[in-house]
């Protein structure tokens, strides 16, 4: 029984899949299952590759105190 683990990465997003024997081609099964989950996670993934900062500002509103 083979161990396969499949990487798929973007940049941003990274999806890992370890598949441990079975029957079958485990490396297939491995690339199916990894595209699929990859498939998913840009689907329901904000479209911003700023994940969480799509709505901040860049400039900042907070003023220093005459101590800093």
């Amino acid at each position: 029984m083979a161990d396969v683990i499949v990487k798929l990465s973007d940049g941003t997003r990274e999806v890992t899949v370890e598949i441990t024997g079975g029957e079958g081609d485990p490396l297939a099964r491995a690339e199916e299952a990894a595209v699929r989950m990859y498939s998913i996670a840009v689907a329901s993934g904000p479209t911003d590759r700023r994940a969480g900062f799509a709505g901040w500002s860049p400039s900042s509103s907070t003023e220093r105190s005459p101590e800093e």
